[in-house]
């Protein structure tokens, strides 16, 4: 008897979901921003460096393009680190919405101590789509770290 395994995908969201995502991203360089400023010496330093300094903590630097073909718009990228599991999809007013969070929790022990860390890693990426595609016929590929989304333009 064989058994056919099930390949995860990312998830392709409808309504206003990825922005729960993008919030808690969001929060992550909030809270992270607070804490620059607060160990920063009141002299040195302002609000706006802050936050560019938080954002390059809190996010991943993931390179993703875009090519817009005769039949069709190409999105692809590099996620090694992040699942299918881990990334959100979402095409509205005209955009290309892609968002990702990736949560590693280890735990051990030494000498009877108990340790426990994790560590997160985001992304979120938009593109303007030309007014052509249908979305609804988005073909999403994720393989060995690839990202690929094709998206056929409409015949008129």
């Amino acid at each position: 008897m064989s058994s056919q395994q099930s390949i995860q995908m990312p998830s392709i969201l409808k309504g206003d979901d990825i922005f729960s995502s993008f919030n808690r991203i969001q929060k992550s360089i909030q809270e992270r921003a607070y804490h620059i400023f607060h160990d920063r010496d009141s002299n040195s330093g302002d609000a706006i460096s802050d936050w560019l300094k938080a954002e390059s903590e809190v996010l991943s630097d993931i390179n993703m393009t875009l090519k817009d073909k005769k039949n069709q718009v190409v999105i692809e990228g590099n996620i090694d680190n992040f699942l299918p599991e881990d990334i959100e999809i979402k095409t509205q007013d005209g955009r290309f919405i892609i968002c990702g969070i990736h949560t590693e929790k280890t735990s051990g022990e030494k000498k009877g101590v108990s340790r426990k860390t994790s560590t997160q890693s985001n992304f979120y990426r938009s593109f303007s789509l030309p007014d052509s595609v249908d979305t609804e016929k988005m073909k999403v590929e994720m393989k060995s770290g690839k990202f690929t989304v094709k998206i056929p333009k409409t015949s008129h």
